[in-house]
């Protein structure tokens, strides 16, 4: 026979019961914490980011990247050198290729990282307030 502890007389449960509903709320907060993916762990699929046909992937990446650093590139010597104006873009050497390429490569890059930390931020953002609704919902319930 289990000893069972009085229960409140203002309360129908008995103070076991209600302590195994405790633990077993927190122990389900615990379990929703480590399903949630964290921010690395996340998986990314390349498909839906880039647009290439099955089967041609290889090809189309190395026209994108040999393209889409050149033309950022241009863009940015554009509007940022030349403050938009024709003239003074056309006094540039666009033969130089390599030198557009990279200093298109290096814009990519750095929109890419703000990109990338925008996303975290808002992962993060999203996490801290599904905790602060948990939270709430806890207080709440009165545990």
């Amino acid at each position: 026979m289990e000893f069972k502890s009085q229960s409140d007389p203002k309360s129908l449960m008995s103070n076991d019961y209600r302590s195994r509903g405790k633990q077993f709320s927190q122990e389900s907060i615990q379990r929703h914490k480590v399903h949630e993916e964290g921010f690395l762990g996340q998986k990314v699929d390349y498909r839906n980011f880039v647009f290439a046909p099955e089967g041609y992937e290889g090809p189309v990446f190395f026209v994108y990247f040999l393209s889409l650093p050149y033309l950022i590139g241009l863009g940015f010597l554009f509007l940022f050198v030349a403050r938009a104006s024709y003239e003074y873009f056309l006094e540039f050497n666009l033969a130089s290729y390599f030198m557009i390429w990279a200093i298109g490569y290096e814009v990519s890059a750095v929109l890419l990282f703000i990109i990338l930390i925008f996303a975290w931020l808002t992962h993060y953002n999203n996490r801290h307030n599904k905790e602060k609704l948990r939270q709430k919902k806890q207080s709440k319930r009165g545990y």
